[in-house]
Order: structure tokens, then sequence, then C-alpha cells
């Protein structure tokens, strides 16, 4: 009886400091915004040819996507992203509500909606057409490449099973000017910029990690200058995450220019 007790016991203690060295009951939060200064290239429209009477809907052909940065200079569909090469995070259960839920690609206006997106390994994707045309989703991922019809009014579902290292791009091989951009992950924590640059990531792992920034034109943001911190050559920065705090990066800054290169 009681080396049950004693064997109980220090199962317990066992489980309790693996929690506490994984940061599994300490969380805090990450957040800043992206903004951009100096002279941006000029944004062309897309070229569109085909299917017009669906795709220019509007009668005017939309800019391209791939730069979008809204009138106070934030750059929106900049990824910020956990930066791992073998370890795994604990994962704050917050997030498992979210991971039984269907991340939507669709295709509207001959548009994928939205340019950007995160999904993690094993959620849903649903590869969703609301075009009277039909569609078709090429991936080009390096770990989870597939190429699928969508049909009109339908979707099409598929569960990704890799992590990438960066983002990649998904295309429709009928309407070569639709693009959008696709982060595969384990961990949740990979924040997407939104029309004002702004980002948060909730309940990462108390300690120190790196953070990565990156973005369709200039890959990793290695000039992007960060408040107080140093950026390595591949859009790095490591940062200290408190518990039951937000660490706020401030504003962000990166010169127009190097979305010329």
């Amino acid at each position: 009886m009681n080396r049950i007790l004693i064997s109980g016991l220090s199962l317990l203690l066992m489980a309790s400091w693996s929690q506490l060295a994984s940061g599994q009951d300490a969380w805090g939060h990450l957040k800043g915004q992206i903004k951009v200064f100096g002279e941006l290239p000029e944004i062309p429209p897309e070229k569109i040819n085909k299917n017009t009477a669906v795709c220019l809907a509007d009668r005017e052909a939309p800019l391209d996507d791939n730069l979008l940065v809204g009138k106070v200079g934030g750059l929106r569909d900049a990824f910020v992203m956990m930066y791992l090469k073998d370890e795994e995070p604990a994962v704050h259960p917050s997030y498992a509500e979210a991971m039984k839920r269907p991340v939507v690609l669709d295709n509207k206006n001959c548009r994928f909606a939205p340019h950007a997106f995160f999904i993690r390994v094993g959620q849903p994707l649903h590869l969703k057409n609301s075009d009277k045309t039909g569609h078709n989703c090429h991936a080009k991922l390096f770990n989870n490449e597939f190429n699928v019809n969508v049909p009109q009014d339908d979707f099409v579902e598929l569960t990704l099973k890799e992590r990438e290292k960066v983002p990649g791009t998904i295309v429709c091989d009928i309407h070569p000017w639709m693009d959008a951009v696709a982060l595969v992950r384990n961990e949740p924590y990979v924040a997407i910029t939104d029309d004002k640059g702004n980002f948060e990531i909730k309940n990462i792992p108390a300690g120190e990690w790196k953070f990565q920034f990156w973005h369709r034109k200039t890959g990793y943001m290695r000039d992007l200058e960060v408040p107080g911190k140093k950026v390595g050559r591949r859009g790095e920065i490591a940062i200290e995450i408190e518990a039951d705090a937000t660490l706020d990066l401030g504003e962000l800054k990166i010169d127009g220019k190097e979305f010329n290169k």
C-alpha cells in the first residue's frame, strides 16, 4: 500500500515538474505593429484576361495584393512566427477548440480570400469556390504540395500533414493572376498583420523564444527595425515572454525600398 502511495506521489511530482519545465502553467502575450516608411514601388493592376464577366465583376482590375499598405503605412500580410529548431512548445488549452474549426480559403471574384492565412498540421482546410466559374488550388508548398479542382458553389476538404519552415504560395492555374500565401505549422504561435500592420499572439509559454518576421515581397525581414532588438539574418529576434504579461514591441519599421528587391 505504501509503495503504491509513494509511486503515485512520484508520478504526480514528475508530472508537475514537467509542466513547470515546459512553461505549461505560465503564459504571456506578444503584440506590435509593422509600418512602412519611405517610397514604395508602384503596385500594378492585375492582368485579368479570362472569364471577365466573373473576374471583373466591378469592371476594374484590382491591384496586385502581394503588397498591401494602409493609409497610415501599416503593412498587411506579414507573418510573425515562432522560430523553432527541434523543440516543441507547450500549447495552451485555449487553442484546442480552434484546431477543430476549418480554415476556409475561398475563390471569390477570381481572387483568393484571404490572401494570407495560417493553418496547423491536422486542422481541416476547406478550399471553397464562391464563383460561377471553375477554379483549381495548386499549393506550391515544400512539404504539402497539392493540386485540386474546386467546382463552383462547392468546396473540397483537405488535411495537411507536415509543417513548413516558411510560407509558400497557392495559385490557380486557370487564372494565373490569382495567388495566396500559406503557412503550415504544428504550434499555434503565428500571427499575420492586419490592414493597419497590427499583430498579436496570445498565450505563449513563458520563457525565452525567438520569433521571425517574413513577407512575400521581402522573404525574411532582416532589415526590419525593431526597437531595442537586433534582427538576425533570418528575420528573427530574441524575446522574453513573462507570465501574465503582454510584451508590446511597439512600432516596427521597414523601408519601402526593401520591397523593390
